[in-house]
């Protein structure tokens, strides 16, 4: 479970806490009603169904944010470097078996099967352009979300006073209901920031990182189509990936990498 999690549900035990007795106060049925319901419906209206009914998945994922396997994926691309410059084209054929990653192996087929760099390139990137598109339509339902649930909650609100006023003749249960009608904006503000925004802020994180190892990928492929030496995709390497990251880069040899399988933990965000 993701640390943020945690900390969201102890602060809000801690309001809760904090309000007391009148704790009860805070629950109401047609306020959850009116929010939940009414951003969902405006969401359904705003993107395809298909995407709208993958929200629960995206948000266990974004939870759960899955860490991109950035060594196994250099621990591949240093082997499959090393193996090609050796071993030439008939070399890198035997090490597709191993690899998972589907852009990554698509990528290396280009080379195996003889495709020239501005083909493979051209390619790859038509690839990227697929992803970047799908991830932004995942964020964009979140952001929707986060837009439409402060408005859903105006309007709850508005409604319970609408009935509120239209019944007068009991001044003394004014208090109780108005407090009770202010209760659909603070769903509706709650659930914008502290659940939808920052969902769609940690997918785009998670896109970005994605999509920077996924730019990598592509430059090392084509320098491995160019001939460029090991060592040269070594320094490329350690200049685009995270200092963390650069020890492993000097440490890994081709002939230890052959339990890397070049799996990216990323799914979510691409389908």
């Amino acid at each position: 479970m993701s640390f943020g999690v945690v900390v969201l549900a102890l602060f809000i035990l801690v309001m809760l806490a904090m309000q007391g007795p009148s704790v009860a106060g805070l629950w109401s049925s047609h306020a959850a009603i009116v929010v939940l319901g009414g951003t969902f419906t405006a969401t359904l209206m705003s993107f395809p169904t298909k995407l709208v009914l993958r929200i629960p998945r995206l948000t266990i994922e974004a939870i759960r944010a899955p860490k991109l396997e950035v060594n196994a994926i250099v621990a591949t691309l240093i082997k499959v470097s090393d193996r090609l410059r050796t071993g030439g084209v008939n070399a890198l054929h035997s090490e597709l078996k191993g690899i998972k990653d589907p852009f990554l192996k698509k990528g290396l087929q280009y080379i195996a099967e003889g495709f020239d760099s501005k083909e493979i390139q051209d390619l790859m990137e038509a690839d990227m352009i697929g992803i970047r598109g799908r991830h932004r339509n995942n964020i964009a339902v979140f952001e929707s979300l986060a837009g439409y649930s402060p408005t859903l909650g105006i309007m709850g609100t508005v409604m319970s006073m609408v009935a509120i006023l239209g019944n007068l003749e009991a001044p003394e249960k004014l208090g109780p209901e108005i407090a009770n009608a202010m209760v659909a904006t603070l769903y509706g503000v709650g659930a914008a920031n502290l659940l939808f925004m920052p969902l769609a802020t940690k997918l785009k994180k998670l896109s970005e990182e994605e999509l920077r190892l996924r730019w990598v990928m592509i430059e090392v492929i084509l320098l491995m189509h160019a001939g460029s030496s090991p060592r040269t995709i070594r320094e490329r390497l350690k200049a685009s990936l995270p200092p963390e990251t650069r020890k492993m880069i000097q440490d890994v040899k081709g002939k230890k990498g052959g339990n890397a399988t070049g799996r990216l933990e990323t799914a979510t965000l691409q389908e």
